[in-house]
């Protein structure tokens, strides 16, 4: 039971101390600490082994595509692209339809196998130069950049290329294209909702007569004065990024993110031959890319790190057991283990793990057809990863956009947790009415 409080009170301090403005490195440590000593577990062994360990490992995955990340959205915005890309979907749609763009743009993305990280990077320089031209307020862009990566983008839609797609796959027999018709009449109704809510949401401010405000020291181009490169130009390295990760993976037979650190490498080097001369300093552009970017890794590998220190906790064995050891039938059982260790770690990815490392062959010994869990049980993962301010893909998108949690976070809970969460029951009903 003390255990169980130590889970709960960590939680709370991170909610507490991010929106006090702690840095996510301190919050994770002090957080760890919590669950450490009301678990009773080993001060040294834990900090040593859970929390270095999955930390180390994070940093290992994603430090390549974290530097290249950074250093993309840099090159697009100080070369005017991001600008040029903006003006000409304006044009094209109006500044109503800002959010529009910006949803459809991360959705191609991700369908690209880029993951949300990466997009928040990537996409950021793109969605400021639309909210400043369009005068939305900052507060809203978390929001509007990760509505379709977060959901729709990484476990509804078929054939996505992430991590939390292909891990039931393993374990289930199935492909990524499991639960096609499912996913795309919930990815429909997400897509939906999330424009819907948002753009409620913008009326509301303007209402309000909140305007849109840059963080403070962060210089964007002007409306009126941008020199941008020709349109061509600025759309080329998005494509060539896009193209290249479906093509890696297709036909090449790179690993997902393999194939996503080879297509943003090209994508960089084709920014910076395009925008030759058009970037002011970019030996100095780069190297500050890559400083932001590697502090944006620190913050989101920390919160790795708490989560390798609750996966350890006796008490967190315990509350899985318990789940894992309910009358529900198979289904919910499955639902509701995958929604609380969401929760609870922050993490999809250890969520789908967990669960279906122990229970893959009862459920599949159910007689349910295993597309239809596939895409129940992926859609389950989503919403309660990111319930909480400290989700590491949240954090990251924070650190890009350079905005504090506790402007953006009732937003992001709204489009990116409590309406996936609705869309994931939806799912389940149309699952168990043959949907599939």
């Amino acid at each position: 039971m003390v255990g169980a409080f130590g889970l709960v009170l960590a939680v709370i301090a991170i909610v507490f101390l991010v929106w006090r403005g702690w840095h996510m490195a301190i919050v994770s440590v002090v957080a760890s600490l919590v669950v450490i000593i009301a678990n009773g577990m080993d001060p040294l062994e834990s900090i040593n082994v859970s929390y270095m360990g999955d930390m180390s490992a994070f940093v290992g995955s994603w430090f390549l595509l974290f530097a290249l990340g950074s250093v993309f959205g840099r090159v697009m915005g100080d070369s005017g692209a991001s600008a040029g890309i903006a003006g000409s979907m304006l044009r094209l749609v109006g500044e109503r339809h800002a959010l529009l763009v910006i949803m459809v743009t991360g959705l191609v993305l991700s369908y690209g196998g880029i993951s949300a990280f990466i997009i928040a990077f990537s996409v950021y320089p793109i969605a400021a130069e639309l909210f400043e031209r369009a005068d939305i307020p900052k507060k809203l862009i978390v929001a509007a950049i990760m509505a379709c990566p977060a959901t729709l983008g990484m476990v509804m839609m078929p054939g996505i290329p992430s991590t939390q797609n292909l891990i039931p796959a393993s374990f289930l027999g199935t492909d990524a294209y499991a639960g096609a018709l499912l996913g795309v009449v919930c990815s429909a109704v997400m897509f939906a909702a999330s424009y819907a809510y948002l753009q409620w949401e913008i009326g509301r401010c303007r209402r309000r007569g909140e305007h849109f405000a840059p963080s403070p020291g962060e210089m964007l181009s002007s409306p009126e004065d941008t020199d941008t490169p020709p349109v061509w130009a600025c759309f080329a390295p998005i494509v060539l990024l896009v193209i290249l990760v479906f093509v890696l993976q297709r036909a090449a037979g790179l690993a997902a993110t393999d194939a996503v650190v080879v297509s943003m490498t090209a994508s960089v080097l084709a920014g910076c031959a395009l925008y030759r001369g058009r970037v002011p300093n970019l030996k100095r552009a780069v190297c500050e890319a890559c400083a932001s970017g590697l502090g944006s890794l620190v913050s989101v590998a920390a919160i790795m790190g708490f989560g390798g220190v609750v996966v350890a906790s006796p008490a967190y064995q315990g509350i899985v057991a318990a789940l894992m050891d309910t009358s529900l039938s198979p289904l919910w059982q499955g639902y509701v283990t995958i929604f609380a260790i969401a929760g609870i770690t922050g993490s999809a990815i250890g969520a789908l793990n967990i669960y279906l490392g122990s229970a893959a062959q009862t459920l599949l010994a159910t007689g349910l057809d295993p597309a239809m869990m596939h895409r129940v049980l992926c859609m389950a993962s989503v919403g309660p990863a990111t319930l909480l301010p400290h989700t590491s893909a949240m954090v990251a998108a924070n650190q890009a956009a350079r905005t504090e949690v506790r402007d953006t976070y009732r937003y992001v809970l709204v489009s990116c947790a409590l309406l996936p969460i609705a869309v994931s029951l939806l799912g389940m009903a149309l699952g168990a009415a043959g949907v599939v």
